[in-house]
């Protein structure tokens, strides 16, 4: 498939085949392109915790006011931003083996250190801004998720995470990530469904500023 034929033919599906199961190594793939997603300074800021299991996924449904669209879905993925990226600590983990193997020398990894220093300070020191470095970097990842999945043969439905703090407590999910998004997968009942109306480009693209 074509780039082009893979972003044309992936849409948000609202209702999936039930029966339709995926393995381990099915998600296996489709994160193994998945982490290829560029992120601030390769902090790598996505977590993600799949559930399969039907009763969990019912749950998360009750938690969700209910989609339909989740108890269909073959999984419900948690999609989550990891505050603890941007410690120094984790940035070790990244550029350290890379000096090793001398993919960057000793100056290079100083300079990029300190740097990823500064930039974590500010980040702690406004939270709304630390919020949208989260969301901005998440974002990203959901995307090639999806974008992955198709390729694989798997639809995908983006949606909003809601009841944060019931999900985190029925998941024990630590408080260092944080819930973003969820997006159900699986292999949609609907394989014709038209694509929402999208703007012109020149509706929402300028070149240059504007008059």
């Amino acid at each position: 498939m074509s780039f082009v034929d893979l972003v044309t033919s992936r849409h948000s599906a609202v209702n999936f085949i039930k029966e339709e199961k995926m393995t381990e190594e099915d998600f296996k793939q489709i994160f193994e392109l998945t982490r290829l997603t560029p992120s601030a300074y390769n902090l790598q800021f996505t977590s993600y915790l799949v559930i399969t299991d039907e009763e969990k996924k019912e749950r998360v449904k009750e938690l969700s006011y209910n989609q339909y669209k989740i108890h269909t879905a073959s999984a419900v993925i948690i999609v989550m931003g990891n505050k603890n990226s941007i410690e120094l600590s984790e940035a070790e983990k990244i550029y350290g083996p890379m000096k090793m193997l001398k993919m960057i020398d000793e100056l290079d990894y100083e300079m990029t250190m300190e740097a990823i220093k500064t930039y974590s300070e500010g980040l702690k020191g406004d939270l709304n801004n630390l919020e949208l470095e989260l969301a901005r970097n998440t974002g990203l990842h959901a995307m090639l998720f999806m974008l992955s999945a198709k390729h694989f043969g798997f639809d995908t439905c983006p949606m909003h995470v809601h009841n944060v703090e019931e999900l985190r407590n029925e998941f024990n999910i630590p408080n260092h990530l944080v819930p973003v998004m969820m997006i159900t997968i699986g292999k949609s009942v609907d394989k014709e469904r038209p694509r929402g109306y999208r703007k012109p480009v020149g509706e929402f693209v300028n070149f240059n500023g504007y008059k």
